[in-house]
This record gives C-alpha cells, sequence and structure tokens, in this order.
C-alpha cells in the first residue's frame, strides 16, 4: 500500500535528519562512584550516582555466532574475575547502511542493561524492548535511557537487545542433514532475556515476581507476541504488558512456507544452494554478505505495505502454533491486565517519503494505492476534510496499521483481562514538524504527534520532542507515573492522577491522552469499523 518513492533530495535530507536523531547512540554521561554485584555467570562492575546504578552490556545468552547463527538463544558462559558493566555492548546487526552515524553491529550482541534506583528493593521490573521495525535499533540507544524513569518511579528498568531482521527471523526447511530452523529468533532471545531477569534481577533490586513488559513499535509488535506465545506462561516469565504504538498484526506474520521461502532465498542469493550442507555454506558467509541479500534500504521498505515486508513472526507451530492474535483469543493468561494506545498522527512518518499530489489527483493516489477500496475510502476519508493530500493519507495508514489493529486488539483481550486504551493526542513540539514541511512542501502532511513522540515522555529523554514547557513536565509526569503505577499493580490509576476508566468492548472507551487528560467513547468509530470488518478487501 505505501507505493510512494524518492523524487527530489531534500526526501535524503529529512530522512537522514529523521533517523540519525531516532538512531543516535547514547553518547555517554557522568558517573559518581563504582559499585560490584554477583550474578549467576559472575561479577560485574557497574556504576553509581546519586539516584540510580547502571549495569550496562550484561550477556545473557551466548553469542550467536558460527554454528549458533540462527540457531535458539544458549546460556551464556561464567567468567572469572569482575567483568566491566559500565558500557553498553553491542548493538545487533543493523539492517540499514543509510545512517553515517550507526554502526552496523556485531552478532555479537545479546546482552542486556539494568538501571536500578538507590532505594531498598525489592522493585517493580520494566522491561523494555526497543522498536526500529525489525530491522534497525538497539537497547542502548539515548532515547531509551532507563535512569530517570528509574529514579522518578522507584522502578528497576531493564532493556535487551535481540536479533533482527535475517539473523532474527530467519526460518529454514531441512537442508541436507542439517534439521529445520523455526525462525522468530528475536522473540527468543527476548525469552531468555526475560529468563534471565527471573534468575538474576534480584540481585539488583529487582522483584522477578512483579514483571511489566514494555514497548514501542516493534517493540509493542514483540510485546504482543510474548503475551500471544505459551512459551512465557509456564514458567511465568511477565506480570503485565504495555503496548505502545504496535500489536501482534503491526508487522508481517508468515505462515511457515511462506517464512521457509523467503529463508531459501536468502540461501540462494549467497550462493549455497549447491552446497552439500546450504545451511554450512551459509554461516560461514560475513556478517556483510547475510546484508546484501536482504532489502537494505528503509526508504524502500518504507514504501512496502508491511504485510510485503520479507521478514515476520513465524507461525511455526511451536512459539507459535497459530496465528498470535487467535492465540490471544483462546490462551488463558491469567492475571495479566495490559495497557496499550497510539499517538494521533502516527502515519505522518510513514508517509513522509510518499509523492503527495495537489487534491484534485487524491482520487487518482488513491486508486492506485488502493485499487479494491478507493470509493469508500473517498467517503471515509474526503480530501476537503485534511489541510493537504498528504494528512488524509496518513490518516489512513494510520488507522490501518496502529489505530484499528490497536483497538482490535483491546476488544481481543478485554475478554479475560483488564485493559487499558489511550490516544496521545498532546500537541507536541518537535524541530521536525517545520523542517518536514520546508523540505517535502505543502501537500506532505504536517507532522503532528508523530510516530515514536511519546518516547520523550515515558523515558523524560527529549530527543524528538520538547520536553519543556509546563504542558510538557505535565504530560510527561502522568506518563511516567501512569506507566509506574501499572508496573507497582497493574492499574494506571493512583486517586492522584486524573482517572483513566477500563477499556469497554460495548463503549470503545478510550483516554485523550493530553494536558488535560479525558476519557471518551468510541475510539475511530467508524473507520475502524469499516478496517475491522472481514469483507473489507
Amino acid at each position: 500500500m505505501m507505493n510512494g518513492f524518492l523524487r527530489r533530495k531534500p526526501y535524503h535530507v529529512l530522512t537522514i535528519a529523521l533517523l540519525t536523531i531516532v538512531s543516535a547512540l547514547f553518547s555517554g554521561c557522568k558517573y559518581k562512584g563504582n559499585i560490584q554485584t554477583e550474578t549467576s555467570y559472575g561479577t560485574l562492575l557497574g556504576n553509581r550516582d546519586d539516584q540510580v546504578t547502571r549495569f550496562l552490556g550484561i550477556p545473557f545468552a551466548a553469542p550467536p555466532v558460527g554454528e549458533l547463527r540462527w540457531a535458539d538463544p544458549q546460556p551464556p558462559a561464567h567468567w572469572e574475575g569482575v567483568r566491566d558493566a559500565t558500557w553498553f555492548g553491542h548493538a545487533c546487526n543493523q539492517t540499514v547502511p543509510l545512517l553515517p552515524v550507526r554502526s552496523p553491529g556485531r552478532e555479537d550482541c545479546l546482552t542486556l542493561n539494568v538501571w536500578a534506583p538507590n532505594t531498598p528493593g525489592p522493585h517493580p521490573v520494566m522491561f523494555w524492548i526497543h522498536g526500529g521495525a525489525g530491522m534497525i535499533g538497539s537497547a542502548n540507544e539515548i532515547q531509551y535511557d532507563g535512569a530517570k524513569l528509574a529514579a522518578a518511579q522507584n522502578v528497576v528498568v531493564v532493556s535487551a537487545n535481540y536479533r533482527l531482521w535475517g539473523w532474527g527471523l530467519l526460518a529454514l526447511p531441512e537442508l541436507g542433514s542439517r534439521p529445520r530452523i523455526k525462525g522468530n529468533q528475536a522473540i527468543k532471545d527476548l525469552i531468555m532475556a526475560l529468563q534471565w531477569v527471573q534468575g538474576d534481577i534480584h540481585h539488583f533490586g529487582g522483584d522477578p515476581d512483579n514483571v511489566t513488559v514494555f514497548g514501542e513499535s516493534a517493540g509493542a509488535y514483540n510485546t504482543c507476541a510474548l503475551l500471544a506465545t505459551p512459551k512465557t506462561l509456564e514458567p511465568r516469565l511477565f506480570h503485565k504488558a504495555i503496548l505502545q504504538s504496535g500489536v501482534c498484526d503491526t508487522l508481517a506474520i508468515r505462515t511457515r512456507a511462506e517464512s521457509e521461502a523467503e529463508g531459501l532465498r536468502m540461501i540462494e542469493k549467497m550462493g549455497c544452494m549447491e552446497a552439500d550442507e546450504p545451511l554450512d555454506c551459509a554461516r560461514s558467509k560475513t556478517a556483510a554478505r547475510i546484508r546484501g541479500t536482504t532489502p537494505t534500504n528503509i526508504i524502500k521498505a518504507l514504501n512496502m505495505s508491511f504485510s510485503e515486508w520479507p521478514f515476520g513472526l513465524t507461525i511455526d507451530g511451536d512459539l507459535f502454533p497459530k496465528h498470535p492474535l487467535q492465540l490471544l483469543a483462546e490462551l488463558e493468561r491469567p492475571d495479566t491486565p495490559i495497557l496499550l494506545g497510539t499517538n494521533k498522527d502516527e502515519g505522518s512518518l510513514f508517509t513522509a517519503l510518499m509523492v503527495h499530489p495537489r487534491a484534485e489527483y487524491y482520487e487518482e493516489v488513491l486508486a492506485r494505492r488502493y485499487p479494491d477500496a478507493s470509493e469508500r475510502l473517498l467517503e471515509l476519508y474526503p480530501v476537503e476534510n485534511y489541510v493537504s493530500t498528504g494528512a488524509a493519507q496518513a490518516q489512513i495508514r494510520s488507522d490501518i496499521i496502529m489505530n484499528c489493529p490497536s483497538l482490535q486488539m483491546a476488544r481481543i483481550y478485554s475478554r479475560q483481562n483488564p485493559v487499558w486504551l489511550y490516544h496521545f493526542t498532546y500537541d507536541v513540539k518537535s524541530v521536525f514538524q517545520p523542517l518536514a514541511r520546508t523540505l517535502l512542501g505543502r501537500n506532505s502532511a504536517p507532522m503532528g504527534t508523530f510516530h515514536a513522540t511519546d518516547l520523550g515522555f515515558v523515558f523524560d529523554t527529549p530527543l524528538l520532542t520538547s520536553v519543556n514547557r509546563e504542558t510538557d513536565l505535565m504530560v510527561k509526569h502522568f506518563f511516567q507515573q501512569a506507566w509506574g503505577n501499572f508496573a507497582r499493580t497493574g492499574n494506571p490509576n493512583d486517586g492522584l492522577l486524573p482517572p483513566w476508566e477500563n477499556f469497554d468492548p460495548t463503549r470503545d472507551n478510550y483516554l485523550s491522552l493530553n494536558e488535560d487528560p479525558s476519557n471518551l467513547e468510541g475510539f475511530r468509530a467508524g473507520y475502524c469499523d469499516y478496517w475491522l470488518d472481514p469483507s473489507t478487501p
């Protein structure tokens, strides 16, 4: 559905500006002293300041290299002496070479980070899963620094790396004498990191019996996958979940046959299909060679429908015996409340690089991009209701990939557990808003409260947006306090914040989250009725 393409150099400028800042690596900070702690695998050396203790780059699995490339994660080795945990480990291999500031990553990347408040525990644990479309990103990035959230809410924040794209989602049938590779390595990495939390977080003042998994974008997609798989239930690895701008079908879900076919294409591109042992041949290739076999241009990827992406979760018969949404509807997961929601202008980022014609060509654009639905879309999203054709297209994308799937998730999950739904409607301020309009032209969508603008308020890391105005501080306080309340008790309410009503599928109610939060009904009424109708093409 995303068929636009780059026409002019300013698109490249905006893309690099956006993605460089979104992807900026943590640049370091000053600490006041060192501290050691024991773990099941050895002694760690961390850093402490007045409020928080940090242990960074902790291995939770063996390096997935050599024979372990594409294999299920294995436990890490024990170490002798004291291991330096004052700096991050490597990011996992990145798919996109577009960014001059981004390291391509390494395969030896399965590490996690811990920020713990300097107060007696046990504290609730908030386990963060980063986004990046499954292609890019790491737990090490500055916008995910857990220090301020840990200090403000008296919680232990954990963030973990996981394998990406062709390293983290590859499935293969039996080849030569080698057994089938089921795929879903990324989810298995996260499960192993959660197992590490169960065994070792008490060394850092965390409570293994009170763990909240939370993530944004692809991180929310992975959070949803962890909710759906039975593998996180026995033993129970977490107790609550927060999904920010993503659910199980935000990105691709593949059948076993589809995933294996894509895996075979990748092996063929590496020149390994004629080898006696194709898998051994592929495991001998460099990371750069593997990167060259998959789509590596994020601009090209964003111009595709997510359902067209080559990699995604696989219905493998093991981790996911059925489609994750079906598992969510059928699986008994008692006492596991969720909180989920979206940003008002999610689609503005995903449509920014499309061609945005004048209003008189809007009908033609819809007919080309949505040939089986264009007439109905003209009725639902008439261009005269929007400031530009780009804004209309952005709203369509917001509803398709974020808003309506999140509503569907709330409806399904509320059958067995409490759910709180939100829509982030605050008027954020960002340097990208005027920059995008200048570079992309007047027919483009205003960036508005775009995808990922919530991160600065949750973590108090104002990278994408201002968090300095009085109203910014009010919104930040609500985000952090509600998220912290939920991590502590399974309920975002505390009697002090504006009340937030439980989701009721007969009302489709939600919290309009801004400087003056209010409970409303009929989340995207009419629009989601259309997109969630099984007969919709």
